[in-house]
Order: C-alpha cells, then structure tokens, then sequence
C-alpha cells in the first residue's frame, strides 16, 4: 500500500467523511502537505493567522488556551480528526496547538478548502455536524466550569477523558494522555492543591489509580455514579 493510499484510508475513517465521494480525497491529497512534529513541537500559536486546517493522522495534539500569565488546556486530539474548524471564517487561530508526541498531520490550505467547499455545497454537512459536535463539547465545558463545584469539575473531566482517551487495562480503563496534578488543575480551572486533594478522595473510594502521571479510572460506571451524587447533593443545598 502506497503512502497516498495509507491516508486515503485515514481520511474515511474521519467521523462524517465515509461517504463522501472519493474526488474529495483527491483534493485533500492534491492541496494538502504531510508535516511531521516531533513531540513538544507546536503546529500554530494563539492569534496566527489561520492560513491551513489539519487532519491529524497519528500522534496527539493539545489544544491550548493562552493567556498573559497562565494557559488552559482546552481538548487534547487523537487521530483522525480535522481540527481546527473554526478556521473556516478566516479569523486567527483562537488558541495555540502543541504535539505531545512524534504527531503526523496533513496540512490542507484553508482558502483551498474554501472554494471547494463553496463549489459543491452538499459535502458541507460533515463539516457541520463536526461544529456542533464541538459547541456541544463547549457547552458542557461551559456547564461544568460556571455550574459544577470543584469535585463536580474535576470528575466530569476524568470521566470525559476515560471515554475519549481510555485504554482498556487489567484494572480499569487506563487514560491514555500523561496528566499531572498541574494539567488538571488547567483543564478544570481548578487550584493543584484542589485537584490533588480530590484526587486523594476518589483514590480512597477505589475509582481511580495513580501512578505519576499515568490514570486509571477502575470503575467508569462508580464514577458515573460519583458524579451524580455530588450533582444532588448541589441540587438540594
């Protein structure tokens, strides 16, 4: 199997792109280019502009939101997936991406893209429901930092992670991104100090295993349940 070939097959397992016909694979070969990132390598930076989108073949992208004295990870990326779509109105990058490993994209031109797109309109709706995929995602994120509590935050986030990131092991599901206590904290817009201490507690309850960096949620469905526990226990105050 030739390499064209091999991302031929990538792209159709994109979500929303099996059935697209096979003349828009053409195009994204033709007006696309491979890149390679070794890990810790950033694609774009907050407020570049946005002169290509990418499909993310293998590796891992961070999603990272930036600001003067601190930054928030906001999604990490596994393959396959075209990111960022919200590229598609010409406005800078709203945040920056970073590989966390060796990552391999294909960078495909925006204004390229564009015009095809305007030129066979009915290939539009993939794209759409990959935007409403992501302002759910926001939404719940939106939902879980402004309404949820600190435990409320942070377990919603582990369980995020293991149904996105999980990797089935001999005691759980294993969440496949390293996190430390600080990565969190970011991500739930929470202090480490919180984070770790909560950590301890779901530890305690047999929920979670730590190791460094590594997180295995042993029971997803307990967790679940955590979760919802805590929500009626807000609710009742």
């Amino acid at each position: 199997m030739t390499k064209d070939e091999e991302i031929r097959q990538v792209l159709t397992t994109i979500p929303g792109w099996k059935q697209l016909p096979q003349e828009f694979f053409d195009f994204c070969l033709t007006r696309s280019r491979w890149r390679h990132y070794a890990a810790k390598q950033y694609l774009y930076f907050s407020g570049d502009d946005p002169t290509s989108l990418f499909i993310l073949l293998n590796g891992r992208i961070q999603l990272i939101l930036t600001g003067e004295f601190n930054e928030k990870i906001l999604r990490v990326l596994r393959p396959p997936t075209l990111f960022p779509e919200v590229a598609l109105d010409g406005k800078p990058y709203p945040h920056a991406a970073l590989a966390l490993e060796a990552t391999d994209v294909l960078s495909l031109d925006r204004e390229a893209l564009r015009q095809y797109l305007g030129a066979h309109p009915a290939l539009l709706w993939p794209f759409m429901q990959a935007l409403a995929t992501d302002l759910r995602r926001s939404y719940r994120q939106i939902k879980n930092l402004s309404l949820g509590d600190a435990r409320l935050r942070l377990g919603a986030k582990l369980f995020a992670l293991a149904h996105a990131h999980g990797i089935p092991a001999k005691n759980g599901f294993l969440i496949g991104i390293p996190l430390s206590a600080t990565e969190l904290a970011g991500m739930c817009s929470l202090a480490r100090e919180s984070v770790s201490r909560i950590l301890g507690e779901l530890r305690q309850a047999d929920l979670i295993d730590m190791e460094k960096k590594n997180i295995t949620v042993r029971n997803v469905e307990g967790l679940r349940r955590w979760i919802h526990e805590r929500e009626s226990l807000k609710g009742s105050l």
